[in-house]
């Protein structure tokens, strides 16, 4: 973590070039100028905030962590960051919509299938029930025709053709 006295003169630099400041200006101008390593980060240090780098020099890591905290605690949000972001967003969208579709096919083949099995089912009790109009109506004739062998004059006799008279 960054010493108190390197924030103390990180902020006293900050507010000497909002003053405006020639040698603070020079100092951020340089800032964004140098070369974005450690040893480039401790140099500039070692120039413009003397008493400020800490005996071990600049961690990358710890400028990171602090500067992270002070966008968290000022609301903002990194460019990258938000980039990133909206990248993520977009993919998302694009995964969601993919989803949406999916569904809605699903539900769509779900829809006809459903159709189909309740036209099967209407089909299937159709031909049940015919099938049970059929048997019912052999049921009969096979009685009937049981009940009429069994009556000995129920039968109408027979008559040869040649026996019945002419009717003019």
């Amino acid at each position: 973590m960054f010493t108190p006295q390197a924030l103390e003169a990180w902020y006293r630099l900050m507010a000497e070039a909002m003053r405006g400041t020639a040698e603070a200006q020079e100092a951020l101008k340089k800032f964004a100028e140098m070369s974005a390593t450690p040893e480039g980060m401790n140099r500039w240090m070692a120039q413009f905030m003397p008493g400020a780098t800490p005996p071990t020099g600049f961690q990358p890591e710890q400028f990171e962590e602090q500067l992270e905290s002070w966008w968290r605690m000022m609301g903002a949000v990194p460019r990258s960051r938000y980039l990133e972001l909206l990248e993520r967003c977009d993919s998302l969208e694009r995964k969601l919509k993919k989803a949406e579709e999916t569904i809605a096919g699903l539900r769509e083949k779900l829809g006809a299938q459903g159709r189909q099995q309740e036209d099967a089912q209407q089909a299937f009790g159709l031909w049940g029930a015919m099938v049970e109009e059929s048997l019912k109506a052999q049921a009969e004739w096979m009685k009937a025709w049981r009940d009429a062998a069994t009556e000995p004059d129920a039968s109408p006799p027979t008559e040869d053709a040649g026996d019945q008279p002419d009717n003019p």
